[in-house]
C-alpha cells in the first residue's frame, strides 16, 4: 500500500467513525428520554465508569495506549451528557 493508497483508509475509517459518533449520539437521546420518562439523573456514575474501563480494556487488547482511548470515551460520554441535559431541559 502507498502513502495515497493509505491516507485514502485512513479517510474512510474517519467518515466511518464521525458516522458511528453519530449513531450513538442518536442513541444518548433515546437514553435521555427513558431517563425522564423513568426520572432517572443524566448523569450516571456507574454507566460512566462501565463504559470507559470498557474501553480501556479493548484498548489494552488491541495493543492501544489506554489514555487516550480514555480521553476519547470521556469526551463523547460528556457530548452526549450535553445533548441528555438539553432534553432534560426542554430544549
Amino acid at each position: 500500500m502507498d502513502l495515497m493508497e493509505a491516507r485514502s483508509r485512513i479517510e474512510e475509517i474517519d467518515m466511518k467513525i464521525i458516522s458511528l459518533i453519530s449513531e450513538r449520539s442518536d442513541l444518548a437521546l433515546k437514553v435521555a428520554e427513558a431517563k425522564r420518562i423513568e426520572g432517572g439523573a443524566v448523569r450516571d456514575e456507574e454507566q460512566r465508569e462501565k463504559v470507559i474501563s470498557r474501553a480501556i480494556d479493548k484498548a489494552r487488547e488491541y495493543g492501544l495506549d489506554p489514555e487516550p482511548v480514555k480521553e476519547i470515551f470521556e469526551l463523547l460520554i460528556l457530548m452526549n451528557e450535553y445533548r441528555q441535559w438539553q432534553i432534560a431541559e426542554g430544549d
